[in-house]
């Protein structure tokens, strides 16, 4: 079976987002910034993935790796060899240009430095060196920071990207409904990654500009302008960005009233709201199987929390 190293780099205030993220996809808890793996999962499906290296040979000495390499049929031109480093410090990293230019003489065909049409990576851990394809997050997503409608209060882009695949564990054949929709931020990050999402919102001025967005980066998406007690089709997952405001009785109420529904049409439910509504929640007969909080910035003064309910 396959083997793969993931390279992962968070900011602090989105620590607990990443590690919520990363139990979501790889089903269990990921503690260091680079760890293996035997799933492949899109180099850029997650915000927090930098790079993912899949292992196609190992060994205990450089030499013997790069033996391994000379062995294998790589005559192919435009290639170039990267050095990652596993940990820091990395003790290899000062010596990565002769480490990259040893193994570069494994190979027949002529090197590339700038436009490689396949980058190699090589690494050392714990006694061994890894070497292999590296991928990295093309970033290409961040496109949508330049949105043309948006609101203060909308969900940060790595916020609204990392849910997705917190409420689907990564499945992208997931079908999602996002009945708070906004302007579409978590919509927009849905039909990027290629997920079946639909979304909802009540106001219709708000809906108009959900669609603009959608339209603007050519997503074919659909927004109904409707109430999420309205609604009757059920879905895999519901991703609910919960009405922000000063939260009186009465918006807390609504609240419940949008997780009561939210939960009667989707199986599995991330629910986001700037208030602590563990113990409504939990009232509401829902079963919390993680939660998470992140925050708008470093001075963590406004914080998101995040639930996984199923029920």
């Amino acid at each position: 079976m396959a083997q793969y190293i993931y390279f992962i780099n968070y900011q602090d205030s989105e620590a607990e987002l990443c590690a919520l993220e990363m139990r979501a996809l790889f089903n269990r808890p990921i503690e260091n910034k680079a760890f293996f793996s035997e799933l492949r999962i899109d180099e850029s499906l997650s915000p927090y993935f930098k790079s993912r290296l899949e292992i196609l040979h190992e060994a205990t000495e450089l030499e013997e790796l790069i033996q391994m390499i000379s062995y294998s049929d790589n005559k192919e031109d435009g290639f170039m060899v990267k050095y990652v480093p596993f940990i820091k410090p990395d003790p290899m990293e000062k010596k990565r240009r002769e480490i990259t230019k040893a193994v570069g003489y494994g190979f027949e065909g002529l090197p590339s430095f700038d436009t490689p049409k396949i980058i190699y990576g090589i690494t050392f851990y714990e006694g061994k060196w890894y070497f292999g394809i590296l991928a990295y997050n093309t970033m290409l997503w961040k496109k949508h920071m330049s949105k043309p409608n948006s609101y203060s209060s909308s969900l940060g882009l790595n916020t609204a990207k990392a849910i997705l695949n917190v409420a689907t564990r990564g499945d992208t054949s997931k079908k999602i409904i996002d009945p708070c929709c906004g302007v579409g931020t978590v919509l927009l990050e849905g039909h990027y990654s290629g997920y079946d999402i639909t979304g909802c919102e009540i106001n219709y001025k708000v809906a108009m500009k959900a669609r603009a967005n959608l339209k603007h980066y050519g997503y074919k998406g659909r927004v109904f302008q409707n109430d999420i007690k309205d609604m009757d089709k059920y879905y895999d997952a519901a991703v609910v960005d919960l009405p922000y405001g000063n939260f009186s009785k009465s918006e807390e109420v609504d609240m419940m009233d949008i997780i009561h529904h939210a939960a009667r049409i989707s199986k599995r439910q991330v629910l986001i709201s700037s208030i602590d509504l563990t113990d409504k929640i939990l009232e509401e007969g829902l079963v919390i199987v993680d939660r998470s909080v992140v925050y708008k910035n470093r001075s963590k003064r406004f914080a998101r929390y995040i639930w996984v309910c199923e029920g």
